[in-house]
């Protein structure tokens, strides 16, 4: 009798990978709209004009973004993530584009160094 597990798990592995490319192809053309909707066409940094999409967040403009994800169960990245929630909440106010440095920045101190 021939061994089907390791075909099975071959298949399943093949099977895996597929769903999460297309998972984060998905996810990535949701990100763009969400940058777009609040960073403009070309999506920018709010605080100092970065432009490159690899470098630019969603922010929460009032803070409270972590206490604000565990609200809406998207706490450790379960649950979906924050740009799926804002199209599926219709754009709400209170969020803007900033890079990564500058929310960082703006979380550890309270305001990014770009702003004197």
């Amino acid at each position: 009798m021939k061994d089907n597990s390791k075909y099975q798990k071959e298949y399943y592995l093949k099977y895996r990978n597929r769903i999460n490319e297309r998972s984060k192809e998905y996810n990535s053309k949701r990100r763009i709209i969400v940058l777009k909707f609040y960073g403009g066409e070309i999506p920018s940094c709010k605080c100092c004009g970065e432009k490159e999409i690899k470098f630019l967040s969603i922010d929460h403009t009032n803070g409270g973004g972590n206490k604000h994800r565990k609200e809406i169960g998207l706490k450790d990245g379960k649950g979906g993530n924050i740009c799926h929630w804002i199209i599926k909440n219709n754009f709400p106010d209170g969020f803007q584009v900033l890079c990564h440095n500058c929310n960082m920045a703006k979380g550890f101190y309270g305001k990014c160094p770009h702003k004197k």
